[in-house]
């Protein structure tokens, strides 16, 4: 049940940045959105592993 809600997780992290990217092309730094998305991820495999 857990990685059920973590790729839930990724995958709405990944749909959120995806649609702002749609609609605000200007307003999404490229290297700080990585940056968050990779943080992001790491939190979540830490969480899924613990």
């Amino acid at each position: 049940m857990t990685v059920v809600f973590g790729v839930l997780c990724a995958a709405c992290a990944l749909i959120a940045l995806a649609g702002l990217a749609l609609l605000a092309p200007r307003d999404v730094p490229p290297i700080t959105g990585t940056c968050a998305l990779i943080l992001t991820f790491a939190a979540l495999g830490v969480a899924i592993l613990r």
